[in-house]
This record gives C-alpha cells, sequence and structure tokens, in this order.
C-alpha cells in the first residue's frame, strides 16, 4: 500500500462514489484527498484497483456510453452499508444529462447538473450563449450545408467526447443526433478552470493534439501543460470563462474549455467540458492541491486564489491499438504508464490501449518524451516477441 493510500485509511475525509468512463485518475486524485474511492467504471484497469476503496464495472463503451441501469445498480451496490458524501461524475454524461438527474434523485451531486450540462452540450443552445455574451464560436448549423466543401465544415455528434464522433462534411450520415460546425484553423488549447456561485478561476492552460486514424481524424490525442498563452489570447479566454460562469452561475467545480487559436485574431471558443477531464493527468502532481479537493472546495462554494503551479512540464494521452486484436499478457509496466489493462483483457482496433506521461522541462521536451515512449510501448504490446 502506497504512503498516500495508508494515510488516506487513517484519516479518511469519507466515502466517495465515483461515475466516469475510466476512474483512475479521479480516483487517483480522491486518494490525495483522502477519501475512500468508490468506483464505477467501463474498464477496472490494474492501477484503479490499487487506489479503490471498491470497484465495480459498468456495461458500455466510449461510443455508445453507459448502460444507464447498470450504472445506477452498480453506485447502488457501491453504496450499500456506506454513508457517501456524494457522486462525482467524470466523462461520460455530456450526452445523457437524463443520468445525471437519476443519479441526483439518489444521492448528493458533486458537479454540474443535467440541466447545466444540457444548456452547455446542446449545439443551439451554446451558440446562443456564447453570441449574448460576444465570445467567438465557430457556425453551426442543424442541416447539411448546401454547397460548402468538404473541408469547410465538420460534423459533429450532440454531446460526444473525445474527438471519436467527428469527421468532415460527408464522411458521416445526417442523424438527429448530429449537428455541422464550421472548420476553423489554428492551434489547440484548453484551458483547465474551476467555477463556483458565478465565477472562475483558470487553473492552467494545455496544448492538445489529435491521434487520428483513418475514420477518425480528430481522435483525442493529448494534451501538454502548463503552458503559456500569449497576453491578448490569455485575457480573452479568460473573459470567455468568466462570462459563461457569471451567465450560468449553476456551473461548478472542474470543467475544461477548448479552443482553437489562429494566427490572428480572438480565440474561438469550441465547447465547454462541465466535469473533471483528461488534462487532470497533466496537471495532477505532487506539490500541488490534489484536483479533487479542488473541486469538492468548488461545490462547498470555495475557489483556490492562485492557479496550479506545479513543477515542470507534462504530457500525457492516450495510446490507441492499430492492429486488429491485442491480448494483454504478464506486462512489467513501467510507472509512466496508467490504466493498465488487466492480463487477458482483449482490445481491439481503435480502443485505449493505454495512458502513458512524460516530464520535461519544456512542452517540447516533454512532447518529444512522450512520442518517444508511445513508440516503445506500442511496439511491445502490439508486437510482442514470440
Amino acid at each position: 500500500m502506497s504512503a498516500d493510500r495508508a494515510e488516506a485509511e487513517e484519516t479518511p475525509a469519507g466515502d466517495l462514489l465515483i461515475a466516469t468512463f475510466s476512474g483512475r485518475s479521479i480516483a487517483a486524485s480522491a486518494r490525495r484527498a483522502r477519501y475512500r474511492p468508490l468506483v464505477a467504471d467501463l474498464f477496472a484497469d490494474n492501477d484503479l484497483r490499487d487506489v479503490a476503496a471498491d470497484l465495480r464495472i459498468v456495461r458500455g463503451d466510449f461510443v455508445d456510453g453507459f448502460d444507464g441501469g447498470d450504472l445506477l445498480s452498480a453506485l447502488e451496490d457501491l453504496a450499500r452499508g456506506r454513508d457517501p458524501v456524494g457522486v462525482l461524475c467524470g466523462p461520460g454524461f455530456e450526452d445523457r444529462p437524463e443520468l445525471l438527474d437519476a443519479i441526483a434523485e439518489r444521492w448528493r451531486l458533486l458537479g454540474n447538473t443535467g440541466d447545466t450540462v444540457r444548456r452547455l452540450k446542446d449545439p443551439r443552445s451554446f451558440a446562443a450563449l456564447c453570441a449574448g455574451l460576444g465570445i467567438a464560436h465557430p457556425e453551426i448549423r442543424m442541416e447539411p450545408p448546401a454547397g460548402g466543401a468538404a473541408s469547410e465544415w465538420l460534423v459533429k455528434r450532440v454531446g460526444a467526447a473525445g474527438g471519436l464522433h467527428i469527421g468532415f462534411l460527408g464522411t458521416r450520415e445526417p442523424a438527429p443526433d448530429r449537428y455541422y460546425q464550421r472548420h476553423v484553423e489554428g492551434a489547440r488549447r484548453s484551458a483547465l478552470f474551476v467555477a463556483a456561485n458565478g465565477k472562475a478561476r483558470i487553473l492552467g492552460f494545455s496544448e492538445q493534439w489529435p491521434s487520428p486514424s483513418e475514420t477518425e481524424p480528430f481522435r483525442y490525442g493529448g494534451a501538454c501543460g502548463p503552458i503559456a498563452l500569449d497576453p491578448a489570447t490569455s485575457a480573452a479566454v479568460e473573459r470567455a470563462i468568466r462570462g459563461i460562469a457569471a451567465e450560468l452561475p449553476a456551473l461548478v467545480g472542474l470543467g475544461s474549455a477548448d479552443f482553437i487559436v489562429p494566427d490572428e485574431g480572438e480565440p474561438w471558443l469550441l465547447e465547454i467540458n462541465p466535469r473533471p477531464g483528461a488534462t487532470m493527468d497533466v496537471f495532477e502532481r505532487d506539490g500541488t492541491p490534489a484536483l479533487v479537493a479542488v473541486h469538492l472546495d468548488a461545490c462547498e462554494g470555495r475557489l483556490p486564489e492562485a492557479p496550479l503551479r506545479p513543477d515542470g512540464v507534462r504530457a500525457a494521452g492516450f495510446a490507441y491499438c492499430d492492429v486488429d486484436t491485442v491480448t494483454i499478457g504478464a506486462v512489467d509496466w513501467p510507472s509512466f504508464v496508467s490504466d493498465r489493462p488487466v492480463p487477458g483483457t482483449t482490445i481491439r482496433r481503435g480502443e485505449p490501449l493505454f495512458t502513458l506521461k512524460a516530464d520535461g522541462a519544456s512542452a517540447d521536451d516533454a512532447i518529444t518524451l512522450f512520442a518517444a515512449r508511445l513508440s516503445q510501448m506500442k511496439t511491445m504490446i502490439e508486437e510482442p516477441e514470440i
């Protein structure tokens, strides 16, 4: 047992239910905040088992989401005989706000309500919100643009995350849950923030990159931070996030704002993700507050006075399976790999293999090391020696 976990067991802050696609990063942060994590997720990876006080695997996948009934049953099972402080939800609810409503009927919801998620993840509602606040947001349409070049428009699924659902015009069939957004060029940037009572604090900025496949050109690859933005861009991003928090005073806890920063002009706000997300692996560091503690403080109306200031820069991202199938054997995982599949797990083409991290003195150093480690680990897993 790690020192952090032993200390958490001795002086627990309480039982914390966690519901998310992959629970390891939130559970590890909860341990740092001295909570006992009770986790319902899709994978129950080996290193989640190291930090969770209890866990349940939920039926579902990254594309279609949770089986809602199975998720609620898993949470009820985890809560039985315990008195959890509430439920903290990570990725997996952007297109399922009704699941947040159902959770809130049973336990205290430590994060954003279904109504807040609907307001932010419905494309028409979000576009209207940005327009009313004077925030640059790419044009959207609910019907296929007539006569538009394929490279000018993206097809997206309402409430989806991770970039798997995004393609260029003509590469996805029209559907009731799809919409169209004008494609804008520029650097991908994201702001990690925390909100409460109509206010928001930016905790740090990161740069992001895709890990494209033949059919998923915008699939999320990873992020690196903290990074500095130029003063004008930083100020514009901060105005946008604070404006949205003021307009939506129910917005609470950790969230991220994804932007495209063009060579000239205002940054384009693409979306707000109103929950802890993938950049927890970038910003959760020794020597800084546990992000779960920052989130739960916000749920009590308390915001930090300053951004996070971790030592050095970290790149963190996903490795995806690029062969038809891989069955995980007994792997001697290095410490920079997380979300380690249990031996015997079969992973199919396009599914995530694991998460890895790399630290450096600069973003370039961290990203270079990340790329080298990614190549090394994918070769080891996908091309094992016989």
